[in-house]
This record gives C-alpha cells, sequence and structure tokens, in this order.
C-alpha cells in the first residue's frame, strides 16, 4: 500500500478550505514504500519570445523540488494524453484531466516581461481538493529566471514540509586554479553560477559564511603566512580577523554574527579562542596540553562542538561558549574530526575513520548518540557543512580520482548529489543562508 504522505496533505488542504499561506500541516505517514509526494512541472506558459525561458524554469524548479528527497517528479509521457501546454489563463486547465493521472500536485506559472523586469504569476494546486495550495507573484532582472524558480520551490516545500527548502542558498568554497593557487568562490547551491570572489593569487582556503550571508571568514597565505581574514560579499573588501605568529585557522561565526570561535597557537600550543568580527578582543578558551580544533557553534550559541586529542586519539568534544563543562561527545571508536553543528540544533556532522574504512562523513545527535554513516565511498569524505533546513549536509569528496563536491540527503536512502561547478576541483565547502 503507497504511502499515505500527500494524500494526508492534500485532504487536510481541503478540510481546511485550503491551509493559510506559510502554515505547516500535520502530516501522518505510514507505509514503507515510495513516501514521495508526485508532481509535474511542465513548461510554463509564455509569449512566444521567453519560449527558452518557460522551458528553462520548471525544470530548474523540478530539480529543486527532486533534490530535497520529498517529491518525485513525473515525466512527460505521464502526463494527460491530450496536454498540449499551459494557457495563459490557469481557469482554463483542464484539471480533471490531471486527476486521472498520479500526479498530486500540478506546478502551473504565466512568465511575462514587462520593461527589464521578469514577471511570473506562479502557483501550485492539489488534485485531490482541487485546492490552490500557493500562489506567488514573484519578480526578477531578465537576467535571472532561475531565482524565481528557486524561490517558488522553496515556497512549495514549506507548504507540503512545514520547513521552506534551500533553492536560493548558495555554497562557498576554494577551487584549484591552473596556476595552482586556490581561491574563494561562491555559487548557488545546485554549482551553477560560480563566481571567483578573491584574487589574491595565493593559496585563500576554508571559507564559512556569516550567519547573514554578507561576510565570509577565511584563511589565506596573500600576506606570505597563514592568517584569517574576513571578505565583504557586497563590496570583496578583505579585512584582517587574526595575523598571530603561528598557526591562524577553523573560523568559525557565532549564530549572532558578532563573534568568532577560532585556533591559535601563539601559546606554543593549538588552543581555541574567541574574536569579535573586526578582529578585537580575543579571548582564550581551552587550556590543555592536548591540540584542541575545529570549533562550531550550536544554534543559540551557548555551546561550541569542537575536536581534541586529549582522549589519545581526535574525538568530537563540546563546551559552554565561555570554555566550561568539556565532555566528550564521540565514543565510536577510531579517529573523529570536522565537527558540523546542524542549524536546528539537532545533530552534529563530522568526519569519522574507522578501521577497515576510509574517511566518511557521520552525523549523531547533539548528545553524542545515534551516530550513523552517510557515506560509504572509495576516497575521503570531509569538510561536512549544513543546509538552511538542516536536511543535507555538503562535503568535499575524492569519491571519484579527485576532489569534488557532494550533497547528502539526511533522510534515507541518503540521495548524493554532485554539485561540482564547472567539473572544478572544489575543497572546502560551506553551505549559506537562503537569500532574502
Amino acid at each position: 500500500m503507497r504511502a499515505l504522505r500527500c494524500m494526508t496533505v492534500g485532504l487536510a488542504l481541503a478540510c481546511l478550505g485550503g491551509a493559510a499561506y506559510g502554515d505547516a500541516v500535520g502530516i501522518t505517514i505510514t507505509g514503507t514504500t515510495d513516501k514521495r509526494c508526485t508532481v509535474a512541472a511542465p513548461d510554463f506558459a509564455s509569449p512566444p519570445e521567453l519560449a527558452l525561458i518557460a522551458k528553462e524554469m520548471p525544470q530548474v524548479l523540478a530539480y529543486d523540488l527532486a533534490f530535497t528527497g520529498l517529491f518525485r517528479v513525473v515525466p512527460r509521457q505521464q502526463y494527460p494524453p491530450t496536454f498540449q501546454g499551459f494557457p495563459a489563463d490557469a481557469a482554463q486547465i483542464d484539471f480533471d484531466a490531471w486527476r486521472a493521472t498520479k500526479v498530486e500536485f500540478l506546478v502551473y506559472a504565466y512568465v511575462t516581461l514587462q520593461g527589464g523586469t521578469l514577471v511570473a504569476e506562479c502557483r501550485m494546486f492539489d488534485m485531490a481538493s482541487g485546492q490552490q495550495v500557493i500562489g506567488q507573484r514573484l519578480m526578477t532582472g531578465k537576467d535571472l529566471p532561475r531565482l524565481i524558480a528557486h524561490r517558488f520551490s522553496e515556497e512549495i516545500v514549506r507548504a507540503v514540509d512545514g520547513v521552506a527548502g534551500i533553492a536560493t542558498s548558495r555554497i562557498c568554497f576554494s577551487a584549484v586554479l591552473g596556476s595552482g593557487n586556490k581561491e574563494i568562490f561562491l555559487a548557488d547551491y545546485d554549482g551553477h553560477n560560480a563566481t571567483q570572489i578573491t584574487r589574491h593569487g595565493s593559496i585563500s582556503i576554508k571559507p564559512e559564511f556569516s550567519p547573514d550571508g554578507t561576510r565570509i571568514a577565511y584563511l589565506s597565505y596573500k600576506d606570505r603566512y597563514p592568517f584569517l581574514y574576513v571578505l565583504d560579499t557586497t563590496t570583496g573588501a578583505s579585512t584582517p580577523l587574526s595575523k598571530n605568529v603561528g598557526l591562524n585557522a577553523a573560523p568559525a561565526w557565532s549564530p549572532d554574527g558578532q563573534t568568532l570561535a577560532l585556533v591559535l597557537s601563539k601559546d606554543a600550543n593549538t588552543e581555541i579562542y574567541i574574536k569579535n568580527a573586526d578582529g578585537s578582543s580575543e579571548r582564550r578558551l581551552t587550556k590543555n596540553r592536548a591540540s584542541d580544533t575545529s570549533p562550531t557553534f550550536n544554534a543559540t550559541g551557548d555551546q561550541i562542538a569542537f575536536v581534541s586529542d586529549r582522549g589519545g586519539y581526535p574525538q568530537i568534544y563540546a563546551m559552554k561558549a565561555d570554555g566550561s563543562n568539556v565532555r566528550r561527545l564521540s565514543y565510536q571508536g577510531g579517529r573523529s574530526y570536522d565537527p558540523a553543528w546542524s542549524p536546528d540544533g539537532k545533530r552534529i556532522a563530522y568526519v569519522a575513520s574507522r578501521s577497515g574504512e576510509g574517511f566518511e562523513i557521520y552525523v549523531m545527535d547533539a548528545d553524542g548518540g545515534n551516530a550513523q554513516r552517510l557515506t560509504n565511498t572509495p576516497g575521503t569524505n570531509e569538510s561536512p557543512s549544513w543546509s538552511a533546513d538542516s536536511r543535507h549536509v555538503i562535503c568535499a569528496s575524492t569519491r571519484t580520482g579527485r576532489s569534488e563536491l557532494w550533497a547528502v540527503n539526511l533522510a534515507p536512502p541518503h540521495d548524493q548529489h554532485r554539485i561540482s561547478p564547472n567539473n572544478m576541483t572544489c575543497q572546502g565547502p560551506h553551505w549559506g543562508p537562503r537569500r532574502p
């Protein structure tokens, strides 16, 4: 018996006369078969001169929905036999023909160009209830049709699952250039529109978005030694964060964007410090003869997870943000590295190397329980980072023979997507927030 997840959504919307926009809907899941919602996203309606854009936009939206793991996008051959394309007026859609298919949700849009502005009247219909679930009028510059598709897909996900998708989010990462240098790049979450944002002619690595996405902290050798910098993504200005003698590494933003945790070796050992985002007011948190590295804040900013070899091998520990109440989280044996706390605060992703396996991505509950392996591939998987909805983890992986970016869905069967832009050699990714 097929799972009733999306049928339950449709019935709930019908009973409510259409849920209020943005309201989460209670969902009951039964059965063990495919739980994904079936959705159709045919070419959008448009004037003839926008036909190519009207074809591209639903393809982008379909990728976004499939990426979530919540939807199965039905192929063209499963459309109604009489379907020849959408009319300009949504009221003229043959809903009876669509109800005869196995489609649960139908995505429609009419796209026009008004001056230099692309305007899309977007709707999603629930076939079970016959109701419109979402209706939005979205606008962007005429050169940004993908952004409209991304924005609408986020709201589709919100309507069905209660939490918006992450299609407008971006990733930052370092990429190897032909010269051998490494520079910092930005790209859409799906790897499109990759843009180089540093041109230091050196080695720049391990970028991390600020919580609002307007700044990126990163490590660079541009001034000869490994120092930390903060880049303004709007102006491109790069300012020093830490230029201490010795190691300056692993910057991690606090949730309010006011401070960063970082790793310094200026006191003859690698320790974790807190510093203001302008580089002022340095304060040491850890004081241990072992090596303490890789800090990451929880969602509320009152806890920091980090790596320490104080027990003999590198493992994940946590402490209060003032450095007190240190306790060990990872107990799965082997070695554990690179913790990343999920935005919802519930889980920590990390890299682990166990006997008989390589470097794989794991997740565990925030208290260290319920450890689960996400990847099982040749090569090395490292540098995990969470999507804003806590549904996905991105990492750098050498499974194909070179370092590329892969995203893993937290929900079984843990679908994995290669998202490296333009077949670039990429390292140290970080997933940013949704764009406003």
